[in-house]
């Protein structure tokens, strides 16, 4: 039954009487007829008024006016003229639903509903039975209070509540609209659902049974009219003491909430001083011994201020500021007592750095001794290097022995600089503590100058370190360097021994014939006579031979006359092992011209052979079976030639290059190899897919051909049966007419006798059975292929 509910509204007040002084509407019966009018009740007394105050302006008793103008008076704003307006149900006691095709919400409002109460001034109908599930449903309208979308007239189990099942959106009428109504509520209209009213109407502006004074000779509708009367008169009075109870909440209301005011603006003026109270306290939190009584006071002066004014709150204001003033009393001593010891402490600090100074000034200057000791050794070592650079040393013996003298004594003078720098790194703690060095500025003796530092001493050290271990490097340098000279020395010593070894006759130069004999007996190399002529010519010029000066020169161009000549030699080798070569690619290359002619051939044919298997899927929908079969055949046979070529060229690729392969063309043949292999296998891939595809066509075609065999067998057994059924006759007795005493039947006595029976009902003019069909007919017949066929399944 879920339906969406309409926004939430407040139960629903008791009607509200009519303002003191205005008009009330006042029945009056006449014979024939029911009519309201507007008029002003009678002032002072009268024949039919009841006594009483009147609720009017006027002050005048009644018999009946008294009892009836309380109910009378809460009808007004729902009373229509004339039983209602165009639309609505008028002021009917009862009201009937009908239709709503909704399914659900149907069952439950579909029914008759009874006058019960006035809501917001028009009436509301109850459900005398209850609806679905035992629920109880009303008819009631809601103003706008609560915004137009929640005005109108609403259908609900309770007036006021959250759940509804129906809507109309009228708020002009004063009874409830007879069609429109929405159900459920966010549907639209529903044109089947009426709301009518049930019997005659009621007399304008009272429920029924109250129709106005009776008129004379209908005694039983007096009675009923007097018990109406005081059941209006009960309703009226409930109303009165429920108003009362309503104006007397509303002053308990507002008396309660003028006090909480009240309340609330004393609580603030509390608060506001104890504000100002805490905000004194809380500046104790950055106290010094030196404000304290500054603070205090002021603390002091406000609490004399503010105190009175904070009413219920001066107790834990009282006890905040006492436990503040004590701590802040506490606060300083803790300062003052903190203060005390940090200065022992700094008297305690200054001396120990004091100490730490003088310890550290002594180890300074015992460091500074250790620094002077390592520049005096990197000072010597240096000059010990120097002289080394200065000797003359032509041997490599007397070079070696110099410079391994210098190494180990380069040893004791990097022992004084590391005593320094360890000295620095055990002490460099405790020498850092040491003042720093005065300036001139500041020192009394400006002459004099400022002792030096740890850092500089440190500096001093490793520069100290540094100096020996360059000298040292140099030793290398120079031990290089006159190894090198020793050497030369000795090469020219040998050289000046192998000149005068060939300077035959000692003239102190070297002929042709001794530059010869030089080149043959020192290099095993015989100098060609126009290499003579340039040596001759670049060394010798006019001279006779080449002098002992020109020694050096005479070696070169001898060497470069014997590359010269191994030069040609290796020319001439090279030439020939090219010439070898191509002729070894020659023969190689021949090889794979035969390969590439066989795989050309190859390639052809299998280009061929794809292009034709290429439309087979298109051609097989347009030929018949046996066509299909005769070209897959043909087709077959022409993959199984290319696929004989493609294996010859494979082997032939495969065996390519397993010989031995002269050096310098092992790549060129690989490559070589490597692409006709690749060939190969393109052909093989090519091959499979033809052979796929043929493969596929024949399966096309053996489908194609069992339907077609099938149908033929069909359009056969149907003229047989035809011919059973012409000459009636059994199947046995037909088979013994064509067979005679045989028991089969063969595919020629088949094939003849059924292509001479005449067509069968059915078949059309140009559909004929040739030999060839009725032989593949009886193969339907023959399943086990024994060439015969017997009784029981030629017919």
């Amino acid at each position: 039954r879920s339906q969406k509910r309409a926004p939430f509204r407040p139960a629903s007040p008791p009607a509200k009487l009519p303002r003191r002084g205005a008009h009330r509407q006042v029945a009056t019966m006449y014979l024939g007829q029911q009519s309201w009018h507007q008029q002003e009740p009678p002032k002072g007394k009268g024949k039919d008024w009841s006594k009483g105050k009147d609720q009017g302006k006027g002050k005048g008793k009644g018999k009946d006016w008294g009892q009836q103008q309380q109910s009378w008076g809460q009808q007004q704003q729902w009373s229509q003229p004339n039983g209602g307006a165009v639309g609505e149900v008028g002021q009917a006691q009862k009201i009937r639903i009908s239709g709503c095709r909704q399914e659900v919400v149907g069952p439950i409002i579909r029914g008759e509903y009874t006058m019960s109460q006035m809501n917001h001034g028009k009436p509301a109908y109850k459900k005398e039975a209850q609806g679905a599930n035992g629920l109880m449903v009303m008819i009631y309208f809601w103003d706008e209070r609560d915004g137009p979308a929640a005005s109108g007239w609403w259908i609900g189990p309770a007036i006021g509540g959250n759940m509804v099942w129906g809507h109309h959106s009228n708020r002009t009428s004063a009874t409830p609209p007879t069609t429109g109504w929405q159900a459920p509520h966010s549907s639209p209209a529903d044109p089947s659902m009426v709301v009518s009213a049930v019997g005659s109407p009621m007399p304008m502006g009272a429920p029924a049974g109250v129709g106005g004074p009776p008129r004379p000779g209908q005694p039983g509708l007096m009675a009923q009219q007097q018990a109406q009367q005081a059941k209006i008169q009960a309703q009226a009075q409930k109303i009165a003491e429920q108003k009362a109870q309503q104006e007397q909440l509303r002053l308990k209301s507002e008396a309660e909430a003028k006090q909480k005011a009240v309340e609330m603006k004393k609580k603030q003026g509390e608060q506001q001083a104890a504000m100002a109270i805490r905000k004194d306290i809380m500046k104790l939190r950055a106290l010094t011994p030196e404000n304290f009584e500054k603070l205090a006071e002021e603390l002091a002066v406000t609490m004399g201020t503010e105190f009175e004014k904070c009413g219920s709150l001066q107790s834990s204001i009282q006890t905040e500021n006492d436990k503040a003033l004590a701590a802040s009393k506490e606060k300083v001593e803790q300062i003052i007592e903190m203060r005390k010891k940090n200065e022992e402490r700094l008297k305690e600090m200054e001396k120990t750095r004091e100490e730490a100074r003088e310890k550290a000034t002594e180890l300074l200057a015992e460091l500074g001794l250790l620094v002077e000791a390592a520049e005096k050794a990197a000072t010597a070592f240096g000059e010990r290097v120097k002289s080394l650079s200065e000797k003359s040393l032509l041997t490599e013996s007397a070079v070696n022995t110099a410079c391994s003298k210098v190494e180990g004594e380069a040893e004791a003078f990097l022992e004084k600089a590391k005593a320094a720098l360890d000295f620095i790194k055990e002490k460099g703690s405790e020498i850092k503590a040491a003042p720093p060095v005065a300036s001139k500025k500041d020192n009394k003796d400006k002459d004099a100058e400022a002792p030096p530092n740890l850092q500089q001493l440190s500096a001093k050290a490793g520069a100290t370190k540094n100096s020996i271990a360059k000298d040292l490097k140099m030793v290398k340098t120079l031990q290089t360097k006159l190894l090198s000279k020793a050497v030369a020395s000795e090469v020219m010593k040998k050289m000046k021994g192998v000149f005068t070894k060939y300077d035959k006759n000692k003239d102190a130069v070297l002929d042709r014939k001794e530059i010869a004999a030089l080149a043959k007996g020192e290099y095993k190399f015989t100098v060609p006579e126009d290499s003579l002529d340039l040596i001759f010519k670049a060394i010798v010029g006019e001279g006779k031979g080449v002098k002992a000066d020109d020694f050096h020169r005479l070696i070169c161009a001898v060497g470069v006359a014997r590359e010269r000549s191994k030069d040609q030699e290796r020319k001439a080798e090279r030439e020939q092992g090219e010439a070898e070569l191509a002729e070894a690619k020659k023969k190689v290359q021949d090889v794979i011209d035969e390969v590439g002619a066989a795989l050309k051939a190859a390639s052809a044919d299998v280009t061929e052979l794809g292009n034709q298997t290429r439309s087979l899927p298109k051609d097989g929908k347009e030929m018949t079976s046996q066509a299909i079969l005769a070209r897959a055949a043909d087709l077959e046979a022409s993959v199984k030639a290319a696929g004989v070529k493609a294996k010859v060229v494979a082997e032939q690729a495969e065996k390519f290059g397993c010989d031995e392969v002269e050096k310098g063309l092992e790549k060129w043949v690989n490559a070589e190899k490597a692409r006709m292999s690749n060939s190969a296998k393109t052909l093989d891939a090519q091959i499979s897919k033809a052979k796929t595809a043929v493969s596929t066509f024949k399966d096309q075609g053996a489908k194609k051909d069992a339907a077609e065999v099938k149908e033929l067998g069909a359009k056969a057994m149907k003229r047989l049966r035809a011919a059973l059924a012409e000459k009636k006759v059994t199947p046995l007795e037909l088979f013994k007419e064509v067979v005679g005493s045989k028991e089969t039947i063969s595919k020629e006595a088949y094939v003849a006798f059924v292509g001479k029976l005449p067509k069968a009902a059915g078949e059309k003019e140009d559909e004929t059975l040739s030999d060839e069909d009725l032989a593949r007919a009886f193969a339907v017949l023959d399943e086990e292929k024994t060439g015969g066929v017997p009784s029981e399944t030629f017919v």
